[in-house]
């Protein structure tokens, strides 16, 4: 009985994922597509492109600008052009993982680029909000490791360690 109750109130919960226009179903695909056509926008010198993808009162946080945060999307197309004005470039995106509840949907990413003629590499943790048929870009963290300060190894201890 306790079994037949679980699996109903799992496939009640699938039901209602799907009741909901089956936002998370394709949520990968959606992260995928977002980060290839930032890349393409960004590439291509097309600041306002890149901002499109954005609420409008979207967050970018990074390390980039003086208070870490640029907010609202006219402020991230002006972050963005910095970088287009200076012939910075994406050379790949790769999302990492991604997951979703509902309307909101994040991904992890790690990015590879040629800035001033030299490769970097940072993350990106993005978090998506569906809003009519379109998701876009609420929240934004990019993070470029200082890989010469950075600990080398985790020593992990306790429960479920190797």
């Amino acid at each position: 009985m306790k079994a037949s109750f679980l699996l109903f109130l799992l496939l009640s919960s699938a039901a209602a994922e799907i009741s909901l226009g089956g936002n998370c179903a394709n949520i990968e695909q959606v992260s995928r597509k977002i980060a290839m056509d930032w890349q393409d926008a960004y590439n291509s010198g097309h600041a306002e492109k890149v901002a499109a993808l954005y609420a409008d009162d979207a967050y970018y946080l990074t390390q980039h600008f003086v208070t870490g945060i640029v907010h609202g999307r006219p402020n991230i197309r002006a972050y963005v052009q910095h970088g287009v004005d200076a012939k910075y470039h994406v050379d790949s995106i790769r999302i990492l993982s991604t997951d979703c509840s509902g309307d909101l949907a994040y991904s992890v990413a790690r990015y590879e680029s040629t800035n001033a003629g030299q490769k970097a590499f940072g993350l990106n943790i993005v978090v998506i909000k569906k809003f009519g048929n379109a998701w876009r870009i609420v929240a934004h963290e990019a993070t470029v490791p200082d890989v010469s300060a950075a600990i080398k190894e985790l020593k992990v201890s306790g429960p479920g360690s190797k």
